[in-house]
Order: structure tokens, then sequence, then C-alpha cells
């Protein structure tokens, strides 16, 4: 199956991501396993694409099947949407993020972002402190998802990123982990959340504010209903009894 999936590779998006691991596949050498698990993550920047090759993915593990005279079973643990940004929100969170200002890294954080970057050959930048402002149309996808998204598909949705670790280090490695454990991570949290608690306020007592983003959400939608990528009748992929 897996040999399979990777002849898509040449026949799909520049976008496309098809990630996989094998938590189980025997144990031991030269001996056919009974049982093999293969996990998979199909992503790309819309809906549309995400579901094509989720289905091709479908065929190929029929295929697979077949041709190595196995029964096989497929479960969807989960699935997303891109997310559906809300201009007006946007423009209200970003004037709340200057006016709280970026996180007051002290001397010590910036050395500590540096000696990881030292260490991982990147260039010494440190914690980036810049206040960027607000694209006027939506940037590339960078990579990435976030069940969120789900969110900005019911309801007028808003979020931001703010520095918590040192600049260009990978995501999901022991140097984000290290940075993540630091006082500067803190201020830079600590900062996201007074974003957050500003625009908060602002929707609690700007009725316009309200409106303006209602009516963005709804032009966005076009009047298109909400449909989960998770079947409704599946039960939540959870161990019964205690056992796996």
């Amino acid at each position: 199956m897996n040999y399979g999936v990777n002849l898509m590779r040449e026949h799909v998006k520049e976008s496309t991501r098809i990630h996989y691991v094998m938590p189980s596949a025997g144990e031991a050498p030269n001996v056919v396993p009974e049982y093999a698990k293969v996990w998979y993550y199909v992503r790309d920047a819309d809906r549309a694409a995400v579901a094509k090759y989720y289905d091709w993915i479908l065929e190929i593990a029929a295929g697979a099947a077949m041709a190595t005279r196995t029964t096989h079973k497929v479960t969807l643990i989960t699935g997303v949407h891109a997310m559906l940004f809300n201009r007006p929100l946007q423009e209200a969170m970003q004037l709340n993020l200057e006016a709280v200002g970026a996180p007051a890294f002290e001397d010590a954080d910036q050395q500590f972002a540096r000696e990881l970057q030292r260490g991982l050959d990147l260039e010494e930048k440190g914690l980036v402190v810049e206040i960027k402002p607000l694209a006027d149309e939506p940037l590339p996808v960078s990579g990435g998802s976030t069940d969120v998204a789900e969110v900005s598909h019911i309801t007028p949705t808003v979020g931001l990123s703010v520095t918590t670790a040192a600049a260009g280090v990978p995501w999901h490695s022991w140097a984000t982990s290290a940075s993540h454990g630091t006082p500067g991570s803190v201020r830079g949290a600590m900062v996201a959340t007074k974003v957050m608690v500003l625009t908060g306020v602002d929707m609690l007592t700007d009725p316009s504010l309200l409106r303006r983003a209602r009516e963005f959400f709804d032009e966005a939608k076009g009047g298109r209903p909400y449909v989960s990528p998770i079947p409704v009748d599946q039960k939540p992929p959870v161990p019964e009894g205690g056992e796996e």
C-alpha cells in the first residue's frame, strides 16, 4: 500500500502533503505479519483536494488488499477544512495587537534563542519582535492544520500568532520544546492573551463589529451549510473497555 501511495506523489499538486507512519508492521524479519497497521495524514490547501486524494488512497488500500489476498479496514480519525478568514475581526485584532505591542523579551531570552539557532546552524536572529502589518490578501499556505478551522466555517472566527520560540527553529522539535519552557515564551503568550481579551471586549461593546463580521462570514459561505468531513455515524476512535 505504501508503495502505491508513493507512486501518487508525482501526480498530486505541489501543495499536497501525504505523511504516514506504521504503528504496527510485524514482529520479526522474514515472517509475513498476521496484522499490520499504517496511519496516514492527507493535507492540502483546500478541502476539495484533500477529499480527492483521500478517495484515491482508499482505492490504493483496496488494491493492495486484493494484491496480497488480505482483508483491510479503514478508520477515518478526523478531518478539517481550510481556515475561513474574517476580515472585520482581523482588522479589529490587528489594532489591538498594535496597541498591546510586541513581547518585551529580556536579554536572557534573546541569548537563549540565539544559542538554539547556533546549535542548529541557523541565522542567529534571536526572538522576532516585529509586529507585521495585516496583509491585504491571504498569504500563501505555509503548512500546518488546526481544528479551529472547523469553527471558522460555523461562526466568524479570528486568531493570531505571537513569537514564543526562536526564529527559524523547526516545529515538532526539541528546540521548540526547549523554547516553550522559558520565561520568554510566557511573555509572548501574555501578549496573545491581552490581544484576545481586548478583541473580545470589542465584540461585546461594538455591535457594528459583530454585524460586519457576520455579513462578511455569510458572504464568504455563500449560503453553503457546514458539513463535517467526519461521517455523522462515526464513533469516536477511543479504546473500548480499557483495551486497544
